[in-house]
Order: structure tokens, then sequence, then C-alpha cells
């Protein structure tokens, strides 16, 4: 691990110093254009490179699982902003499987809802930029992390000891076989319902030790979703294929996928198969799973590390921390380029399936030329953005027009937004771009959280 240090890069020259005296490998290119091409997923093009990656607003409706004003809001900012594909934030299959009390769920009740989300942010791209942009929504369930109603309600798929002593979840028995098949018919009728909504896309997540991220490592684990590489990533397989059966040809499947979730075997996923020692990358049962995915069907894949909750430097390289969790345990540019060297042995293990990378919102104003580096280098063929684009949602338009990002609007990577997130009170956006906003919405997480005596 290398000494943790705050961002105090000016220069790309600034930049290349700490990665020369740190031994590490990023492509830097001044040819920004290169983001603007387009990019061919499946049948469709992309307008340019850029993605605006799933980050949850914690904004839904309570009551109905809804898109609320503020999520309306959110979105079309994205749109203006200029990007060619907007990922949107992890929607509920099923009330059980949310892990807040203000995130989305599609149902029937509130199709129109949906409906409107998609035709406001199609048409606020379309008036801005003249073209179509395409709009995924994520489709999940949280797994253990399970939190209806604001109350901690896990339903694990095994007992994982690294997972359940630190959750205070051992007690608690993996949902069964039953729940599962019954689960992918909940996957199935949601993924419909976004197709009527208007939704381009619609994705698996399996992501950062969520239900079927989980799965995806789930070797202990008896019966048909377990043990064996074929039962553990079952789910996601047969669902992903149950969808693209049944879905309308001009909506497509895709997934993000956790490459590493990284516990000792025989808990984790990406990692080596030997027992009886730490975790170390192994990302051959990943590449296998997005060829197997690519060539069943799915036109792209989106992937991302780590679980969030115990190892945020590795999906978000951060200056500031949430509270109580002290600084990370390295300088964060070491965090942006595990990330990259992870998307790029994924990216050019199967060229020809589009991979976006993420992960590069703490470069700040020196992310545009890492980005055109790492397109030109075939580390990954799109660009991902998340809490960047919560604090910038213009971005994109500033890079494609100017070929530069103004340092003052850039996120600094001080985890407000992610505080709210946790906190589970408030909604959720950048509380320093949008102090009027979101700055009362940290409060009162805040507030709750010393209430009951956890700040």
């Amino acid at each position: 691990m290398t000494d943790f240090r705050r961002f105090n890069l000016k220069t790309l020259d600034d930049l290349r110093g700490d990665l020369d005296a740190l031994g590490l490998e990023l492509p830097i290119s001044g040819n920004t254009g290169v983001l603007g091409e387009k990019v061919t997923i499946g049948d469709r093009d992309l307008p340019n490179r850029f993605v605006i990656q799933p980050m949850e607003g914690v904004d839904g409706d309570p009551e109905t699982g809804a898109p609320t004003e503020l999520t309306y809001r959110r979105y079309k900012r994205f749109a203006d902003g200029g990007s060619g594909l907007i990922w949107a934030e992890a929607v509920s299959v099923v009330p059980e499987g949310c892990s807040n009390a203000k995130q989305m769920r599609i149902t029937e009740e509130n199709l129109d809802h949906y409906k409107k989300l998609v035709e406001e942010t199609k048409a606020a791209g379309r008036a801005e930029f003249g073209h179509d942009l395409q709009f995924v929504v994520q489709l999940t369930h949280s797994g253990r992390f399970s939190r209806p109603g604001g109350v901690v309600t896990p339903l694990k798929v095994q007992h994982n000891p690294f997972l359940d002593e630190t959750l205070g979840m051992s007690d608690v028995e993996p949902v069964s076989d039953d729940y599962l098949d019954r689960l992918q018919d909940d996957f199935v009728k949601a993924a419909k319902l976004s197709a009527e909504a208007g939704f381009d896309g619609v994705d698996m997540k399996a992501v950062h030790g969520y239900l079927i991220a989980e799965l995806l490592g789930s070797h202990t684990r008896e019966g048909k979703y377990g043990g064996s590489y074929e039962n553990r990533t079952r789910f996601l397989r047969e669902t992903a294929q149950r969808m693209m059966a049944e879905l309308p040809k001009s909506t497509f499947v895709t997934s993000r996928t956790t490459v590493l979730e990284p516990c000792p075997y025989p808990y984790g996923w990406g990692v080596v198969p030997e027992a009886g020692k730490n975790w170390e990358v192994d990302l051959a049962e990943p590449k296998r799973l997005m060829k197997e995915c690519f060539e069943m069907g799915m036109p792209m894949f989106n992937v991302s590390v780590g679980f969030p909750r115990f190892q945020p430097y590795m999906n978000r390289p951060h200056d500031n921390s949430l509270v109580g969790e002290g600084n990370p345990p390295e300088y964060p540019l070491v965090g942006v380029e595990r990330f990259q060297q992870t998307v790029r042995e994924m990216q050019q293990s199967l060229p020809e399936c589009p991979v976006p990378t993420a992960g590069l919102a703490w470069l700040r104003h020196l992310m545009p030329e890492v980005a055109a580096g790492l397109v030109e280098e075939g580390w990954c063929s799109l660009i991902g953005l998340g809490r960047g684009a919560f604090a910038y949602p213009e971005l994109v338009k500033d890079i494609l027009k100017e070929g530069t990002m103004d340092p003052s609007k850039c996120c600094t990577t001080c985890s407000m937004c992610t505080q709210i997130m946790k906190d589970g009170v408030g909604c959720g956006g950048c509380v320093l771009r949008e102090k009027e906003i979101y700055g009362p919405e940290l409060k009162k997480g805040r507030v709750a959280a010393k209430a009951k005596g956890l700040a």
C-alpha cells in the first residue's frame, strides 16, 4: 500500500510524475476527439463514448417506488449534459429486495411515471444535441444488503463468515432455490415493464455483493444455484436468456457485473481458487462469463470491482471517506490505475464486446486526456461517469466542445453524496455544487444518525 494523500495535481506532467514515481501505468492522450466517436453496441449506435453509470439518488417515492421530481430533474440534467448512454440507477424487482426506503421499484401501478422519465430524458437529449441517447435501467435485488422501509432484512444466498460476522448475519439462513426460481420470474416481469416504459435496455445488476453478485461466488451453497461455475452463474444466464426470448427486439439485455468480489476462496469471485490464503485476483471465471453473455446476445458488458461497504477505495477512489471510516489505505491514484488495469484485462480478453470503464472522477480536470488514452490504447470502449456527473452533469458537453473540463465544477470525491445514501434519510446529489438542494438532505441524514448514536 502507498501512503494516502489527497489530490494535488495541476497538470498532466504532475500526473505523469506520480505515475512514474509509483511505477503505475495509465495511457494519456491529447486526442480527446476520440471520445466523441460513435460506438456500435449490438444493432444500434451510441452518439459518443460517454456513459452515465448507475448511481442511486435515493429519491424515489417511499410509498410507490416511482421516480419523483428530483429524479426527473437529475436524469434531464444528465441528458442535457450530452452522454450517449444513460445507465439508470438500481430499480428493485421486489419490495423485499430494496436497499433503502426510497429505492425505486417498477410496477404496473407506477408504470406511467417511468414512461414519463424515459420520455422526458430522451427529449432533453434530442433538444440539446439532436441525438437519440440510449437509456438502460438497472434491475436489482439487494440480497444480504436489503433494507425495505429502511429496516435491515438480509436475504443472503450463502453463509460467508467474512461478511456474516462483520454484518451480524451469522444466524440468517440463505434463501431457498424455490425463492430464486420465483425471483427469476420477478426479474423477467420487471424487464417487460421496463421495455413497456420505453427503456432501450435492461441490466441485471450483479455487482458489489448484492444478490446476483453473491451468487457468482456461492461456492459453498448447495443446490442448483451453488457449487460449480455452471450453477453459480445459472441465475444470471438463465434469467438473461428468458428476458431475451420474451422482450421486444427493441430492448436489449446486459449486465453490470463485478469481476472481483474480494473474499478469500471459497467465498469470493474473481479470486484464485485456493483455500487457506488471502485473496488474489484471478479473472478467468469473469472473462468466461462475459464471453458467454456476449455470445448469448448481450451487446455490451459493464464491469466493477469490490465491496463498496468495505473497500470503497477500490471502486471509487476518493479523498474524503464516510464519517468514521478514516482515510483510504492508499494514494487514490493507485485505485484509479487498479480499476483501469482490471477493465483493460476484461476488454482485451474480448475486444469485440464494448466494455465501459469507471472510477475516473478522482482525476478531476485531468480525466479527459486519460479517458482518450484508455480508448486509443484499447483499454476500454466507453467512458463511465458516476459521482463526476452528479457534480458536473455538463462535463461531457464541455469535453466534446472544448476538449477540457472546468476545474471549479469537478467532483472533489468528498463522499458527501455517498454519505447521504448510507444515512438513508435524505435524497442524494452533489452537496458541494448544489448546496441549496442537497445540503439540507445531507443534514437530515446526519441528524438521524446522531439520534441513533451512529455519527
